[in-house]
């Protein structure tokens, strides 16, 4: 139960009405069970699950971890176990998993335990409805000196789901609660921004904070923290109230400007699973409104980077991740299965400015690229390998043809009669495929002229309602409809 409602509080749909939301409904969750049904187990567990998210970070592309647990602040004053899960939270920051840790609910102070005590990661206290420190919340120093916690989220009275109900939901308190929040928090900031480590994802929340002093609304009495000018942490709210929309907007305009004035769409509707599923010869198709100038593309993965879509001309209204290319993109990123899950994001660049990056969940089918089409459709490829072999097959029947009008004639002419020949042949062919053009494009309902005048939404829309693939640049969709027999 404590489980389920922590993973909602991160990433919930709301289902079934859609009220209870989590912050980053759209982050996709893995679960690393350490203690057992009662909320019990061993620092030397724990220390297993961490290792464990660390040994799989790329093959499930983690980027924050959220740990609503730990021991108490005096227990580790003589445990060498809680030294060592300390030193494993300081490592999951260093290898690029933003850790956010409960600062626990002793509600006094000096009563942060491990790993919440551990130099690096993120720690959070609680704090009810009015933006005050919650009463249990566990306040620093730690057995070390060190002022924690770091941040303060919500944690009182939160609404998540409810443990074996499907549909129920409870609401509970804690700073078990606070801290999957500011995870999802985390996730929000990486969506803006997949660049930033840990550091800068605790940096950014740190510094767009809202300062509580310790005594703030006469919830604690005044600390030695309150008299340091310009202090910008104390052991009761830590950086103070952490603040999503300017942290997220901080995330964001890290590199870039954000500019909502350009958008990226998909033009999939998801499947049961939540994912657009890719296989060889098919395509992922994206609107763009806004006019930009460049277009950019990378997947999740830590390691990867931003890459120019070099397919993208300024004033297209449409791009395509083909098959071909994740292919190509994943073989480049080690010990990465091509086939399965993955998660794609793409941008549109005018000047310093940048649109909100639009995130794609995916499923890779084979991991070898056929012949790729520039759109979604494997029909295309299909039709055009259909009429590849059909012209083949007509050349190879009419050389044989001339071959055997050919076969009587001596040596000495039979070259140069041959290219006339060929030559007579292929100027026949060009005629009878002009006057079959000519034939079918009156048989249509529009010329090559009315089609140009139309927009690429309708063009797709005509192409929808003659049964044709209709994904494609506007030049090709032209073609496939004057090409249509």
């Amino acid at each position: 139960g404590h489980g389920t409602h922590c993973a909602g509080i991160t990433a919930g749909t709301g289902a079934p009405d859609m009220v209870h939301v989590g912050v980053a409904p759209q982050a996709q969750l893995v679960g690393v069970k350490v203690l057992d049904s009662g909320g019990s187990g061993s620092f030397s567990t724990v220390m297993a699950g961490m290792e464990w998210t660390v040994d799989k970070k790329h093959v499930f592309n983690i980027r924050a971890a959220s740990m609503s647990l730990g021991g108490p602040g005096a227990i580790e004053w003589t445990s060498s176990e809680e030294e060592s899960v300390n030193r494993m939270g300081n490592r999951m920051m260093a290898e690029g998993i933003a850790l956010f840790i409960a600062a626990g609910n002793n509600a006094v102070s000096a009563q942060i335990g491990t790993p919440g005590s551990a130099e690096d990661v993120i720690t959070v206290g609680a704090l009810d409805k009015s933006g005050s420190i919650a009463v249990y919340s566990s306040q620093g120093p730690t057995e070390e000196g060190r002022i924690k916690p770091n941040i303060a989220f919500i944690g009182s009275n939160v609404n998540a789901p409810d443990y074996n109900t499907g549909t129920g939901y409870v609401s509970l308190s804690g700073t078990s609660m606070a801290t999957p929040g500011a995870a999802g928090l985390a996730a929000l900031m990486y969506q803006a921004n997949p660049d930033m480590s840990p550091f800068d994802v605790r940096n950014i929340m740190q510094e767009t904070a809202i300062y509580r002093p310790c005594h703030y609304d006469f919830a604690n009495e005044p600390c030695a923290e309150d008299l340091i000018p310009k202090n910008r942490q104390n052991n009761v709210y830590g950086h103070g109230e952490t603040r999503a929309p300017e942290s997220v907007a901080e995330a964001a305009n890290y590199v870039f400007g954000l500019d909502m004035g350009m958008n990226i769409s998909l033009q999939y509707e998801p499947t049961m699973d939540d994912k657009v599923h890719v296989g060889p010869g098919e395509g992922i198709d994206y609107s763009l409104t806004g006019d930009p100038v460049e277009v950019q593309w990378r997947t999740w993965d830590m390691r990867d980077t931003w890459m120019d879509l070099v397919e993208h001309d300024m004033g297209e209204e449409e791009v395509t991740i083909t098959h071909t290319m994740l292919v190509d993109r994943l073989n480049e990123l080690p010990d990465v299965e091509i086939e399965g899950n993955h998660t794609i994001l793409l941008r549109s660049i005018r000047g310093p400015n940048a649109s909100a990056n639009m995130v794609t969940h995916i499923h890779v089918m084979g991991s070898e690229p056929l012949i790729d089409v520039e759109g979604g459709s494997g029909q295309g490829m299909v039709a055009a390998l259909s009429f590849v072999v059909l012209l083949l097959a007509g050349v190879i029947g009419l050389l044989m043809f001339i071959l055997y009008r050919n076969s009587t004639l001596d040596s000495n002419h039979r070259i140069g009669d041959f290219s006339a020949k060929v030559q007579d042949s292929s100027s026949h062919d060009a005629n009878l495929l002009d006057t079959f053009q000519t034939k079918l494009n009156n048989s249509q309902t529009g010329s090559v002229a009315d089609y140009a005048s139309m927009t690429v939404a309708e063009l797709k829309d005509v192409l929808k309602s003659k049964g044709l693939p209709f994904s494609g640049r506007k030049a090709e969709l032209i073609e496939r409809l004057t090409n249509e027999k």
